[in-house]
């Protein structure tokens, strides 16, 4: 009959809604501020113990203690807690390489004479010296020794 139910139906029914309560009620009691045992702590305590943990006294870095929270917190983790810690303590941060200073005038080329002329520096033959790439200064030929032949493509294959 259509508009009669089952008893066992309405037993499931209230078991259902009991069910359904019950976890409701269990779930807020555990949600209302933190995880079971954890300690409740401030932002500036967590901030001093990661200061501790990844920086010496005098401010440099902790090798030993970054490593073992990078391992701990992860790329991300780890990331999010420097970020954390370099606002709140800027002058933890690195500091920023000198600006690079442009000359106004850009300095003249060296001009070279022969050696021994004045301004010439000493020790250097005359013109720039030899680079990479560059031919050296042309070695003594014993005296008498004919000159060596002039380099020559080879004859033409036919």
């Amino acid at each position: 009959m259509p508009g009669r139910t089952h008893p066992l139906d309405e037993i499931a029914n209230d078991l259902a809604i009991w069910l359904d309560q019950t976890s409701t009620e269990i779930a807020l009691a555990f949600a209302p501020g933190r995880a079971p045992f954890s300690a409740n702590v401030t932002e500036d305590q967590k901030l001093e113990y990661y200061k501790a943990r990844l920086f010496n006294p005098d401010g440099s870095p902790n090798p030993v203690g970054r490593e073992a929270e990078l391992q701990r917190l992860g790329i991300s983790g780890f990331t999010q807690v420097y970020r954390a810690l370099i606002a709140r303590y800027p002058e933890l941060r690195v500091p920023a390489p000198p600006p690079i200073e442009v000359p106004e005038q850009w300095p003249a080329p060296l001009q070279l004479g022969p050696p021994g002329a004045p301004g010439a520096p000493p020790g250097l033959p005359g013109g720039l010296p030899p680079g990479p790439g560059a031919p050296g200064p042309p070695l003594p030929r014993p005296q008498g020794a004919a000159p060596p032949p002039p380099m020559m493509p080879p004859p033409p294959r036919s």
